[in-house]
């Protein structure tokens, strides 16, 4: 009798310990109506297209009809000369490759924190970092891949991901000299973990593909630390993007869509004529076929 009840008790206190977490919390939206995301055309890649019965739109903005808003990168914004604290996380941080399409679309880790590439498909992708503080990767994994190992980040960037062989496939890392950042997720929430963070006043970074990617200039909100504990919302408002325009400043941002001719000549694909894959014609590709 006395067992069950210190077994009672011990599962009770770790149920109220697992409760009361100190995190920061909170959600990020979006004003107004989101916009509709174009669909992707896989059609020049029959291995690609097979993977999807139903159409694939971009990532730009992903909204709900409330307008949650996810993939947004929430982040204690490292103030000069203070050290925030916190421990490299001990989870590897995973930016996947299925059905031609970077799963997660944002990732977020810190630097040193180990790093790994997969690829479910079973054909060819190119992983190409457009890093410029980070080491820049670039490599070919011909078929499935449980995970290959990339050096890890040195320093603190926002840069894009993207497939030389598949041109409309692309990915956002942030990566940052601490670990209290997260991803909003498809309902707009987001949780920062705050081990290792002292209570106090911080600002809250909201980076997002479309409409705050100069990390120079991105949004913030004032945060009050109390026991590990805080929340925070932020919305964004529909005319931050500017319309028909490469909303991020991150490197070569521009998608394949939106190339010309004479961009696509300039940027071969080895790998593709490596492995004998042949690459997704580009919208002026297929313009100038026509003719």
């Amino acid at each position: 009798m006395k067992l069950h009840i210190a077994v009672a008790a011990a599962l009770a206190l770790g149920g109220f310990a697992s409760i009361s977490r100190a995190d920061i919390t909170g959600k990020v939206s979006l004003d107004g109506k989101p916009p509709e995301m174009k669909e992707i055309d896989m059609s020049g890649v029959k291995e690609c297209s097979a993977k999807h019965p139903d159409p694939v739109t971009e990532q730009t903005v992903v909204a709900d009809d409330k307008g949650n808003l996810a993939n947004v990168i929430v982040a204690i914004k490292k103030e000069e000369g203070k050290d925030l604290g916190g421990e490299v996380p001990s989870q590897t941080a995973e930016l996947d490759q299925e059905g031609c399409m970077y799963k997660p679309h944002v990732l977020a880790m810190m630097a040193g924190q180990d790093f790994i590439v997969k690829n479910q498909d079973e054909f060819l992708h190119n992983v190409h970092s457009l890093s410029t503080t980070n080491p820049p990767f670039n490599f070919g994994q011909p078929t499935k891949d449980d995970g290959k190992k990339v050096e890890p980040m040195k320093a603190a960037e926002y840069f894009r991901v993207k497939c030389d062989v598949h041109p409309w496939m692309s990915a956002y890392i942030g990566v940052f000299e601490h670990p209290f950042f997260a991803v909003s997720k498809e309902d707009g929430t987001f949780t920062i973990p705050t081990k290792g963070l002292a209570d106090g006043e911080y600002t809250l970074t909201f980076w997002h593909e479309k409409y705050a990617s100069d990390d120079a200039n991105l949004p913030t909100e004032k945060i009050t630390v109390k026991d590990g504990k805080a929340e925070a919302k932020h919305t964004f408002k529909q005319e931050a993007a500017q319309a028909d325009q490469p909303a991020s400043n991150v490197k070569d941002v521009v998608l394949a869509s939106s190339t010309t001719a004479a961009d696509e000549n300039s940027q071969a694909c080895p790998l593709c004529k490596m492995e004998k894959v042949t690459p997704a014609p580009t919208a002026a590709a297929k313009v100038a076929a026509a003719k």
